[in-house]
């Protein structure tokens, strides 16, 4: 008895319970559902904080891989280049952009040696010149042939000059230095990495205009170069800091085409994505 007692009066608490708590829940059902979205809203503010953080943690490593790639690749770059400079150009640049001429075989590996020599040789033909010619004509070739054997020195010099400001981050040196390489010597084997690389001085520093017109300049003056590739896929990065995000996929997917299973197809592809992400096309 007294136990029916006691759920008569514990079910009697409850159904009051209820009735109070339905007027109370009518009232602050939309007290409660704004707390709920604060909630939401300050768990979501949280999340993004948490996102952009990793974003900028994982913007600065690509950066500092983004450094140590270029270090890399001005590196690389030189060592072409000296190799150059040592008679052995056509090992390396064929290793780069075709197939070894027949001359260089490993039965002549002195040959790369005697290169220079052969630019050396221009002096012997002044005794054929003597001989006809009276003391008026000797001077003209005689000064000609000095210049001509010095140049080599004097490309490779200023070339160096103008790689290492870019090495040194002197970007806006870099840039004069390598357009007054240009000017001096528009024919030398360093004008193609000369142009390459005074459109990288550019686009470094954002001129993306005159980054734009160095790259192209490379691919229409010097068409063979192994920097082509290079400029193209530059080319494509230049449009896309310019918001020409036309000329920017048509450059990249050039390059997908063009040179596929590589390097640069691959961050082509890469900024293509990225490009895709973003809305761009």
């Amino acid at each position: 008895m007294f136990l029916s007692r006691s759920k008569f009066g514990l079910m009697a608490s409850l159904v009051l319970a209820i009735a109070f708590s339905t007027s109370a829940n009518a009232q602050g059902s939309d007290t409660q559902a704004m707390m709920d979205l604060v909630i939401q809203v300050q768990q979501l503010q949280d999340e993004v904080r948490m996102l952009r953080g990793m974003l900028e943690e994982q913007a600065m490593e690509l950066e500092n891989l983004g450094d140590r790639q270029r270090d890399q690749y001005l590196d690389l770059d030189q060592r072409i280049t000296e190799l150059r400079s040592s008679g052995s150009a056509p090992r390396v640049a064929t290793g780069v952009g075709g197939p070894p001429p027949a001359a260089y075989g490993t039965a002549e590996q002195a040959q790369p040696q005697t290169q220079p020599v052969v630019r050396e040789d221009v002096p012997e033909v002044r005794p054929a010149l003597d001989t006809p010619s009276t003391v008026s004509g000797i001077a003209t070739p005689d000064t000609q042939a000095r210049a001509m054997a010095a140049s080599p020195e004097a490309e490779k010099t200023l070339y160096d000059q103008a790689f290492q400001s870019l090495k040194d981050m002197k970007y806006a040196d870099a840039a004069q230095q390598f357009q007054s390489f240009l000017d001096r010597y528009p024919t030398s084997e360093y004008s193609d990495n000369a142009q390459y690389w005074l459109g990288e001085s550019y686009y470094v520093t954002r001129n993306y205009e005159i980054a734009l017109e160095s790259f192209r300049t490379l691919l229409t003056r010097y068409p063979d170069s192994p920097k082509v590739a290079d400029a193209l896929l530059k080319i494509g990065y230049t449009h896309y800091e310019l918001k020409q995000w036309d000329q920017a996929r048509a450059a990249l997917v050039q390059v997908q085409e063009q040179y596929p299973d590589t390097t640069l197809a691959r961050l082509a592809g890469s900024r293509l994505r990225s490009m895709k992400v973003e809305g761009h096309f």
